[in-house]
């Protein structure tokens, strides 16, 4: 007795032939396919600030033609992506008519216009023209009104001070749009050589931002340092900055 079996999977056809008949099972697998790279989508920006009722529009380009086979779709803090717009311009049921899509080929554009303080969030495309359907990497929509944040240092522990090492935290409180950007000076003086990490802007539920930044620094070099400086700087406004002194810490 011979069995066949036959499934289309993307673009291969797949074709199975078992003879029961056999002292052992024989399968033969043939795939007939069209090779091709995977598209990649690219947003034109990463981030994107708007005052509420304003109109905006984010970008997304393919590597190559797809028709109008692109999607978007937006996810908020701790939630799964919702859909909005699919084949280019429709819309998903359910969604605003403030939300409209564009384009097609490998230009597409997503407009919101009457932006609404709901709409906060991270915006992605995603191709479904060929498989893998690829998504693009996003793009961050702030909405609100400019807003300097709240700077405060933490000095390093006595426990970790006694480990050798001194590491400074610098918080960020309450700002606006999310790409507010931390840097440290020691004395005046800024250096490569530090060891300096950063975290991404965190969206809290009022709308702002919050991030943080810490610098690690020998503990006999610390013993040295008079003043230590983090700043926070964001292009359209103007920068601020906390200082911390050596000698208001208790070693």
């Amino acid at each position: 007795q011979i069995k066949y079996r036959f499934s289309l999977i993307g673009c291969a056809l797949r074709y199975a032939c078992c003879c029961d008949n056999l002292t052992k099972p024989f399968f033969t697998f043939v795939y007939f396919s069209e090779s091709s790279a995977d598209i990649i989508l690219t947003h034109s920006q990463l981030s994107q600030s708007v005052s509420p009722g304003k109109t905006v529009s984010i970008s997304c380009t393919a590597s190559s033609d797809i028709g109008i086979n692109i999607q978007w779709y937006l996810q908020k803090p701790g939630e799964a992506p919702k859909l909005l717009v699919y084949d280019a311009t429709n819309r998903q049921s359910g969604i605003p008519g403030r939300f409209s899509g564009g384009g097609s080929g490998s230009q597409f554009t997503l407009t919101i216009s009457g932006v609404q303080a709901e709409d906060a969030g991270d915006y992605y495309c995603q191709q479904r023209y060929n498989y893998p359907y690829t998504f693009g990497g996003g793009t961050r929509l702030d909405i609100g009104s400019d807003v300097r944040p709240t700077l405060t240092i933490l000095p390093p522990s006595s426990v970790e001070l006694q480990q050798g090492k001194a590491t400074l935290m610098c918080l960020a409180n309450k700002g606006f749009p999310s790409d507010w950007k931390l840097s440290w000076k020691v004395d005046g003086s800024s250096s490569n050589i530090w060891e300096v990490t950063r975290s991404p802007g965190v969206l809290e539920k009022d709308g702002h931002y919050s991030w943080s930044s810490t610098l690690t620094l020998p503990v006999d070099q610390w013993k040295k340092v008079g003043s230590v400086v983090c700043e926070a700087t964001q292009g359209s406004q103007s920068p601020l900055s906390e200082t911390l002194r050596r000698d208001q810490c208790s070693d």
